[in-house]
């Protein structure tokens, strides 16, 4: 294996793909993706009832290309026959797409630990080998880095990516942290089988106003709660600060001072934060378990290093999903190439433009709907 490289990416699931095919469509070839697991593993790891919400359909021909796809030109739809995938069918499509493009993917090698050396960083590869690259691109996802409120007793609680199977709970009242989509989906998934289960949240997504999916729940949830909204009662304004056990329950403490007991260890969808994660702490400045990074997805830390995938944020916009963050793949390779010194060709950017999928100025990602 070459050891040298211009560009390395670290992570094989819908960011590093999709950036990888860009790099190709524009000429890049000179790049190494390295996959601790297989192609898109966190998604085989997902809970089998557990979906997108994000709709996928074959649009493409109408410049509006499939909302989970990586690519201008694929479509999860297409291939996997699924409006709202599983976790085990997108990594399917994930892999169909890297073997299409013959994509430079190692499978089963980390990355331990990424040294700044003169021009370059060294890589240390869980095999003890060092890669040298120029660039290195980190998107290694959320999925393995679920967050925890840090309060006291935070022990007791199982978090979402924990739950593998919904047979494992007893018909007694569950009591869920957190009310977006995976509060609502922990509290769905147990009410299908008459199972109640109670919500404290700060805030609701199924009460936001905003028309930013990111803030209110999907219309795909709305839909799945209201067949069982007489088994899940939600407590909004409700911030937990800690927990503690007694000898038969949990209690819950709430920042207005307020108090409930669970019967049950409470389940904490709270969100992911894949600044937990080694790696990306030591190249990155954090604030709010956000990753800071320059205008153009570099670290403010670390020079020549960028992130991709559902934790890049630039101020309020957050691109926390598939067809937010896939945007950003042509920017970031046009950038390379100006640091390359390569020419651009103009109907790459053509295509990535037509379809929707180049994003390169933030100032107009409000979300705003009339009715």
């Amino acid at each position: 294996m070459n050891d040298q490289h211009s560009i390395v990416i670290i992570g094989a699931g819908p960011a590093g793909i999709g950036l990888g095919v860009a790099l190709q469509n524009y000429g890049i070839n000179d790049f190494l993706i390295l996959e601790k697991e297989t192609i898109g593993h966190s998604f085989e790891s997902w809970n089998p009832e557990t979906h997108f919400i994000s709709p996928s359909f074959t649009t493409n021909g109408f410049g509006a290309p499939d909302l989970n796809a990586i690519t201008p030109d694929t479509s999860p739809a297409y291939s996997i026959s699924s409006e709202h995938p599983s976790g085990k069918a997108y990594a399917s499509y994930l892999r169909a797409v890297s073997k299409l493009s013959h994509l430079p993917v190692l499978q089963h090698t980390g990355v331990d630990r990424i040294f700044p050396v003169e021009d370059h960083f060294e890589l240390i590869l869980s095999s003890s080998q060092i890669l040298e690259a120029q660039y290195v691109f980190v998107g290694i996802g959320d999925f393995s880095y679920p967050y925890r409120p840090d309060i006291p007793g935070n022990n007791y609680g199982i978090h979402y990516v924990d739950i593998q199977t919904y047979n494992r709970f007893s018909d007694q009242m569950q009591t869920v942290i957190g009310g977006n989509e995976a509060g609502f989906d922990v509290a769905i998934n147990l009410a299908k089988r008459g199972i109640p289960t109670t919500i404290y949240t700060t805030e609701s997504g199924l009460e936001s106003k905003a028309a930013d999916p990111s803030k209110r729940l999907s219309t795909f949830t709305i839909g799945r709660y209201l067949k069982y909204a007489d088994l899940i009662h939600v407590e909004s304004h409700k911030q937990l600060v800690a927990i503690k056990k007694k000898p038969t329950a949990f209690k819950l403490t709430f920042a207005d001072s307020s108090t409930a007991i669970s019967q049950t260890k409470p389940i904490f969808a709270t969100g992911f934060a894949a600044s937990q994660s080694p790696l990306v702490s030591s190249l990155f400045d954090i604030r709010a378990n956000r990753p800071l990074l320059t205008a153009m997805d570099e670290s403010t830390k670390s020079p020549n290093v960028f992130l991709i995938g559902p934790q890049v944020t630039h101020d309020d916009v957050v691109l926390c999903y598939i067809y937010k963050y896939r945007q950003r793949f042509a920017p970031l390779a046009e950038e390379l190439l100006a640091r390359l010194r390569m020419t651009i060709n103009p109907q790459v950017t053509q295509q990535y433009k037509k379809a929707n999928m180049f994003l390169d100025d933030f100032d107009d990602c409000d979300v705003n709907c009339q009715c």
